[in-house]
């Protein structure tokens, strides 16, 4: 049975200190923080603010494609439902990635009939994703099938958690309150005048159990007339979609020559990094505070390492092995699927 290691307990310890001090102190200095970095007009921080999610956005067009040549099944209509549900889950996620994601970020809104490049531009995007991956070795195909269950359940359970954070927390972003903003309403200071963020509250205030005195009905629909998202700022989505790159960290456990080769670090220091990158962006943009990117931040990577975690211990409960000169890497069949289920 798999267990982990005491280096890996000593590492998850240092993990929770680090996030412990640094919420210390966005409880006291948030807002103080958000001032001294506020700069919505920096290349890097628009640079990642229309780019960082992409790692959630492809994540379907990704798991669809591997998903499309497997050979689960005995029968042809068995290989034949596989292969429609995967070219489905390929064309779905890039019309989402295109016409929420790309177009939403990339093109004015008086474009005329973009959904309609949308789908069009889909299509295309998802026949030359299920060719390249066509490419792949069958046997390697086989190994790539559980990083797409594993991406696909990073990607869901860190996005699902702080989307109902988001809802319970209902904090007011930085930009909305920030006098010059587009984000900020032109008749703030006339309806609340001498108004300096007075709807700033702490991270560890859940608005919607206490609510603040000043969020009134009119004060909500104020903010909300010039932003939609005035009231969703904890966690960071943007950087819990980040995040998703974390899915990596499952290749060396699937490829053991890689470990062999001391390349294991790769899989754990780039993602965080990008994540990393992403989060300070949101809070130069004046998107987030650095307690909204904090916890963005490792909920996506407790997630990752959780959910590692669990797919490693089933591996060993089933005898499933990876290793190039074991005799158990046939146990990524059918039969093995059967036996997880």
């Amino acid at each position: 049975m798999y267990k982990v290691s005491k280096k890996g307990w000593i590492e998850a310890g240092i993990s929770f200190g680090i996030f412990a001090v640094i919420a210390v102190i966005a409880a006291f200095y948030d807002l103080q923080i958000n001032k001294a970095l506020y700069a919505p007009g920096c290349p890097y921080a628009q640079f990642f603010d229309n780019l960082g999610e992409m790692p959630t956005y492809f994540a379907a067009p990704v798991a669809g494609s591997i998903l499309f040549w497997q050979r689960f099944g005995n029968t042809k209509k068995q290989h034949l439902l596989i292969k429609i549900l995967g070219a489905g889950v390929v064309y779905c996620g890039y019309l989402v990635a295109i016409g929420v994601w790309f177009f939403g970020n990339f093109f004015a809104d008086e474009i005329k009939y973009q959904w309609v490049y949308a789908v069009f531009f889909a299509a295309i995007m998802s026949a030359l994703t299920i060719a390249a991956f066509s490419k792949i070795p069958e046997k390697t195909m086989k190994k790539l099938f559980w990083f797409a269950v594993f991406l696909a359940a990073c990607a869901i359970l860190a996005n699902a958690i702080v989307q109902i954070m988001k809802f319970i927390w209902a904090r007011q972003r930085f930009r909305t309150m920030t006098p010059g903003n587009p984000k900020t309403p032109d008749a703030l200071l006339a309806l609340y005048p001498g108004y300096d963020y007075d709807g700033f509250t702490p991270w560890y205030m859940i608005n919607t159990i206490i609510k603040p005195e000043i969020r009134t009905d009119a004060y909500v629909a104020l903010f909300k007339s010039v932003d939609d998202g005035a009231f969703v700022s904890f966690p960071s989505g943007h950087t819990s979609a980040a995040s998703t790159s974390l899915a990596l960290i499952i290749i060396p456990e699937l490829f053991p020559k890689m470990r062999a080769k001391n390349r294991k670090w790769m899989f754990w220091v780039f993602p965080l990094i990008y994540t990393g990158l992403v989060a300070i962006s949101r809070i130069v943009i004046a998107a987030h505070y650095l307690s909204d990117v904090l916890f963005g931040y490792f909920i996506g990577f407790g997630s990752a390492a959780l959910l590692r975690i669990i797919m490693l211990k089933v591996f060993s409960k089933k005898g499933i092995s990876f290793d190039e000169d074991a005799p158990a890497v046939i146990t990524l069949t059918e039969e093995s699927v059967e036996q997880l289920k």
